[in-house]
């Protein structure tokens, strides 16, 4: 995200603040500011992102919530900084159970809010607190399904024709890929990257009620591509080690290289693989690899070598390594189409 949507979100979430905390006061609702807090959380870059960010704040409050009662009703003896121990101790305990990755911090203001700041009236601050942070998430949930369509889906693409547009550089280039670890390492870091914001991904889908063709597509792809990535990888350095190659199993190669790297530009660039003519050459191409691979690498003849000879291990692990690439460019999904796909 550059400089300038940063600021335009600032600023339009200060805005959105402000005439919250003027409608909470206008109205006279109590703990009305944690209403406009719930709504400012949601409001995140993109709908996704907010929506789980809601979903940890109404959990992390309602496990504060449960933890202020229990604590409150059952160690009356003990002094108040006992209390207030147990309470977070419980929060935390419930956290972990419930798998949140902040909604305890919520759940833990609960408690401290209620037993140190509101001891007399506990009750009154801890339900209403509860009570406007899920009215403030739903609010949330209501206006970022009109200012964002599809962002989390949209930005998901963009990084993926990113990715796969360099894993088809890669492909194209094997032999001559400089700084090889760095450049795979670099490939790998973006593809978990791009792992970890499906969450987003399947959240958004979910609250606009869109079809889960662009989650299962964006699942395929990184499965198929982390397949072809890590082939490239191992065949980068194979082919180099591997000099003479029969002319039959050259010219497979190559055009593995050059076909598979189509394939991945069609995906990064939402184009048709379905080109009759297309899947044609490619049926022909990846029997003629699977036979060159067999004649050359796998049973060569003229040749008399053990099983533990290292040559013979180097030769059927490019023969796998071959294979694995092709039969994972195979399986590449086409673009979704319909509801849900970004342009």
């Amino acid at each position: 995200m550059t400089a300038t949507p940063q600021l335009a979100l600032v600023l339009r979430n200060g805005v959105l603040l402000m005439l919250s905390l003027a409608a909470v006061d206008r109205i006279g609702l109590p703990e009305g500011l944690f209403l406009a807090l719930a709504i400012l959380v949601v409001l995140e870059a993109d709908l996704g992102g907010g929506v789980i960010a809601g979903r940890e704040r109404v959990i992390g409050t309602l496990m504060g919530l449960l933890a202020v009662v229990i604590t409150a009703g059952i160690t009356l003896v003990l002094p108040l900084p006992a209390r207030v121990f147990s309470g977070l101790l419980l929060v935390r305990l419930f956290g972990f159970a419930a798998g949140l990755s902040s909604g305890f911090i919520v759940g833990g203001h609960v408690v401290a809010g209620s037993l140190l700041h509101h001891p007399d009236n506990w009750w009154y601050y801890a339900f209403w607190r509860t009570v406007m942070t899920i009215l403030g998430v739903l609010i949330g949930v209501y206006i970022s399904r009109h200012l964002y369509s599809q962002r989390s889906v949209s930005r998901w693409r963009e990084q993926c024709r990113s990715w796969t547009g360099d894993l088809a550089h890669a492909l194209l280039h094997l032999n001559n890929i400089p700084e090889r670890e760095l450049f795979f390492l670099n490939l790998r870091e973006r593809r978990n990257a791009l792992r970890r914001s499906l969450p987003q991904l399947i959240a958004e889908q979910s609250i606009t009620r869109s079809r889960q063709d662009s989650v299962r597509w964006a699942q395929e792809v990184l499965q198929h591509c982390s397949t072809v990535m890590s082939s490239c990888r191992d065949l980068s350095t194979l082919l180099q080690c591997q000099t003479e190659l029969t002319p039959a199993l050259n010219e497979s190669v190559h055009g593995l290289q050059r076909l598979g790297s189509e394939r991945l530009k069609a995906i990064g660039q939402d184009l048709s693989m379905q080109n009759a003519a297309q899947n044609n050459e490619w049926s022909r191409l990846r029997l003629e690899l699977k036979q060159a691979v067999e004649a050359s690498l796998l049973h060569p003849t003229g040749t008399d070598l053990r099983s533990e000879d290292p040559e013979l291990q180097q030769r059927r692990l490019l023969a796998s390594r071959l294979l694995l690439l092709s039969d994972a460019l195979e399986q590449m999904p086409c673009s979704p189409s319909g509801k849900g796909v970004a342009p």
